[in-house]
């Protein structure tokens, strides 16, 4: 099923930070990249930077140089257990429908399982959630019509995941809202019936594989095509879990940013609807679910992350999450 929770032993997260430091080192980092260069690229020099870094996982750019002046940039994802593994083989299975001239995925080149490393080409581009001007409606767009190619495929990549597993994870999450901040009790507790009489309203539906953590900024735009990245959290499960997550982190983006542009009012609109129309048998109630169930989650998110002005833009997500957790059991909404 989904990997929603995974907390790294001590000794994981020791191992994972001895890593990354010897990778910060070019002789360490050639050494590791070469059996992923081409046979015929020579490598002279490396550059290495650290992107990202959690407790279970860090992710480095290196920008390789040949003895002929040539370069090559990869992204090198690294894992303190063996969920690279794991992404290694979906990404194999995706590779073998993947189309080139369609919507595109990032998928590895090479896995080396000794250092629970996965190696990517580099995507240059900008994040389609740094994207605020006139085209971010037709990217939002391309990018529910590239939700939709990877929901199409006809792969099985674990056992199925049911909603009462992200339910559960968001109960966990409330619980640990309220006993960290108090204050939120009376915000949250209205939304845990709402969530327990949407979920048996939820239409049936076919699954399919998912990418499990869709948001604007899994999105990169080169400049010819939009490009999506992260596979960590892939499943197989209802499609509109996917869906209404990205609605959820758009929808989050909207409430917590006064800087945006007039049209960011479309935004939400504008991706519900391209998905749905490329995607007619996924049931708009249970999108409206998802999109309800991660409002929830990410009010967590701001609380734990101490945005500026968090107590106040708490209660607005919650009455975000509210409506769409209410629009599911509203009958004779339109499938």
């Amino acid at each position: 099923m989904m990997r929603f929770r995974f907390d790294p032993t001590p000794e994981q997260r020791a191992g994972l930070r001895a890593q990354l430091e010897r990778l910060q080192q070019p002789g360490a980092m050639l050494e590791l990249l070469r059996p992923a260069l081409p046979a015929d690229f020579e490598p002279d020099s490396v550059r290495c930077t650290v992107r990202k870094s959690h407790s279970d996982r860090f992710v480095m750019r290196a920008q390789v140089r040949s003895r002929g002046g040539a370069e090559r940039a990869y992204a090198l994802k690294v894992y303190s257990d063996d969920l690279g593994q794991r992404v290694w083989e979906h990404a194999q299975a995706l590779a073998a429908h993947h189309r080139p001239n369609g919507g595109r995925v990032c998928l590895p080149i090479r896995y080396l399982p000794h250092e629970h490393t996965l190696v990517f080409p580099w995507v240059d581009g900008p994040f389609l959630s740094k994207i605020v001007d006139d085209r971010k409606l037709e990217l939002l767009r391309q990018a529910a019509g590239l939700a939709a190619e990877l929901h199409r495929l006809p792969i099985v990549p674990e056992q199925l995941t049911t909603a009462e597993t992200p339910v559960e994870e968001t109960r966990l999450r409330c619980d640990r809202l309220r006993r960290r901040w108090p204050e939120m009790t009376d915000v949250v507790a209205p939304l845990l019936p709402a969530i327990e009489e949407a979920v048996t309203a939820l239409d049936p539906a076919e699954p399919a594989p998912v990418h499990g953590d869709m948001a604007a900024g899994q999105f990169v735009w080169t400049g010819d095509s939009l490009v999506l990245l992260d596979l960590d959290m892939f499943g197989y499960t209802d499609p509109a879990y996917d869906a209404g997550h990205f609605l959820a982190q758009l929808e989050r983006r909207c409430v917590t940013d006064p800087t945006l542009p007039p049209h960011a009012a479309r935004w939400v609109s504008c991706f519900r609807e391209a998905y749905l129309a490329a995607m007619p048998q996924v049931s708009p109630r249970n999108v409206s679910f998802y999109q309800g169930l991660t409002l929830v989650n990410k009010m967590y998110t701001l609380c734990r992350k101490q945005m500026p002005d968090w107590p106040r833009l708490v209660p607005r997500l919650a009455a975000r999450a509210r409506a769409a957790l209410e629009a599911v059991a509203v009958s004779g909404q339109p499938r």
